[in-house]
């Protein structure tokens, strides 16, 4: 099956995930690739969310100048905290999967960048997040049109509590 997403860097990003998951070498070059591997399956997942943002709109492949200010307003943060509004629930099951993929893979990144270095993520474990990663990406391949335009609001609006 073709990749749905037109963006060839999330798909790129899983790859060097794979390839840094299977790292070889001395302990902390391996140590360094698993936190790698971690980081790079969560900026897939990221980046497809903003990939999916930009085409909704109907920006994505024109000006650079209209691309890059959707990237650039997406917070991760505030991604997450969307995801796990109601509004993203009511997207599907779906948009709930790809919401507790991308909170799962937030925190597992926070723990590999930001951890001191006595941190060992093993080879198995990171394999699980990189497939999670996989999945998440898949299933953001899956949204129809309007899901995907109603998630796109959802990530770069303003919202305010009722």
């Amino acid at each position: 099956m073709m990749p749905r997403l037109g963006n060839a860097l999330v798909y790129d990003l899983l790859v060097v995930a794979d390839l840094l998951a299977e790292q070889g070498g001395r302990r902390n070059l391996q140590k360094a690739a698993m936190r790698r591997a971690v980081s790079s399956a969560y900026y897939a997942v990221f980046h497809g969310l903003c990939f999916v943002s930009t085409r909704a709109l109907g920006l994505w492949r024109r000006d650079p100048a209209l691309t890059e200010p959707i990237y650039r307003l997406l917070d991760h943060g505030q991604i997450r905290r969307r995801l796990a509004a109601r509004e993203a629930a009511e997207l599907g099951p779906t948009v709930v999967e790809i919401s507790a993929a991308f909170a799962y893979l937030q925190d597992r990144r926070h723990q590999a960048d930001y951890s001191p270095p006595s941190l060992i993520l093993h080879r198995d474990v990171t394999r699980n997040v990189v497939a999670r990663a996989r999945q998440a990406v898949a299933d953001l391949e899956t949204l129809d049109d309007d899901q995907c335009r109603r998630l796109a609001v959802l990530l770069i609006t303003k919202t305010r509590l009722a």
